[in-house]
C-alpha cells in the first residue's frame, strides 16, 4: 500500500502520507478511508503529504475525486485539506490541478511547500498558501 494515514488528536488533524507510486485505485481507496474517518471521528482538517509519491494516476482520476466520489459518499464541504507538494513537475501540477478542481466545486483546498505552512493554515483558519 502506497499510502498510510495517521490521526492527530492533539491537532485535529488526520495526515495521509503518499510513497510510491500512486494509482487511480489508491486515490480512490485513501479517499474513501478519510471520508469515512472524518464521519466517525468527526474530523474535518486533512493534510495530504505528497512530496514521496510517483503520481501515475491520470488527472481525469484527480476530476473524479472532488467531482463525483466526494459527493457520492458525502464528504462535507466544511472540511479542509492541506496539500504538501513535492518539488517535481508531474506530482506539482497534479497537486495543482487538483487544488483548482476542488476550489472549483466549492472545497477548501490549499497547497504548501513545507509541513508547518500547511499545518498553520489548517489550525489557525488561516487563507494563506501556494
Amino acid at each position: 500500500m502506497p499510502w498510510a494515514y495517521k490521526d492527530d488528536p492533539t491537532l485535529m488533524i488526520v495526515e495521509a502520507i503518499f510513497a510510491g507510486e500512486i494509482t487511480a485505485q489508491d486515490l480512490k481507496e485513501v479517499t474513501s478511508r478519510l471520508i469515512a474517518f472524518d464521519k466517525e471521528k468527526g474530523r474535518d482538517k486533512f493534510l495530504i503529504d505528497t512530496r514521496e509519491m510517483e503520481f501515475i494516476a491520470t488527472f481525469s482520476d484527480l476530476f473524479d475525486l472532488p467531482t463525483k466520489q466526494y459527493i457520492e459518499e458525502g464528504a462535507n464541504h466544511q472540511d479542509r485539506i492541506a496539500v504538501i507538494i513535492s518539488t517535481s513537475t508531474r506530482e506539482r501540477e497534479a497537486a495543482d490541478f487538483y487544488k483548482i478542481i476542488c476550489r472549483n466545486c466549492g472545497w477548501q483546498v490549499q497547497t504548501f511547500a513545507d509541513r508547518q505552512h500547511a499545518i498553520d493554515w489548517l489550525t489557525s483558519g488561516g487563507k494563506k498558501g501556494m
